[in-house]
């Protein structure tokens, strides 16, 4: 098992019990999950140092702390997706007696797509500008970075 594997395994032990118990081999179950992981990662981050224009002047030293930082990036996307998922007791929203049905749909709808944007199933460009609105509304900056729903990000897809 390479070091994703353990990884997950390490966290879906403290945060996912349910889920591993519904596993019939687990050994084999992450030795795999980990070597894709690896795979994928390793597809990223080749793609991104392909496409990712050559700069300038670029010392040797500059050139392989971009290439790190692009691995890095990578990596944590793949996790995120793959291996750090949330706890098996996370709560519903629909267990929060706050929340009206119409509050309660709009948290949903919001959450799923966020997900989705996460996962890279969406991009904000698929989103009306209202609806981006709606996803940006009460999210961290550190999920608006990451979703690509950002100022900065949507300026640069002439979004905002």
């Amino acid at each position: 098992m390479n070091k994703y594997g353990r990884l997950t395994q390490r966290h879906w032990q403290e945060f996912r019990p349910g889920r591993i118990a519904e596993i019939d081999d687990p050994e084999a179950f992450f030795a795999e999950l980990g070597t894709d992981v690896q795979d994928e990662v390793r597809v990223r981050w080749t793609a991104e140092r392909l496409t990712a224009p050559a700069v300038a002047g670029e010392t040797y030293l500059e050139r392989a702390g971009r290439l790190q930082q692009i691995r890095h990036e990578a990596t944590a996307e793949v996790l995120r997706e793959v291996v750090l998922l949330p706890a098996d007791e996370d709560v519903d929203l629909a267990d929060d007696p706050h929340l009206t049905d119409g509050e309660l749909a709009e948290e949903q709808w919001r959450e799923s797509h966020l997900h989705d944007l996460l996962a890279g199933r969406s991009r904000p460009g698929d989103f009306s500008a209202a609806e981006r609105v709606r996803l940006r509304a009460s999210a961290p900056a550190r999920l608006l970075e990451l979703t690509g729903l950002s100022d900065e990000a949507l300026g640069h897809q002439g979004l905002l």
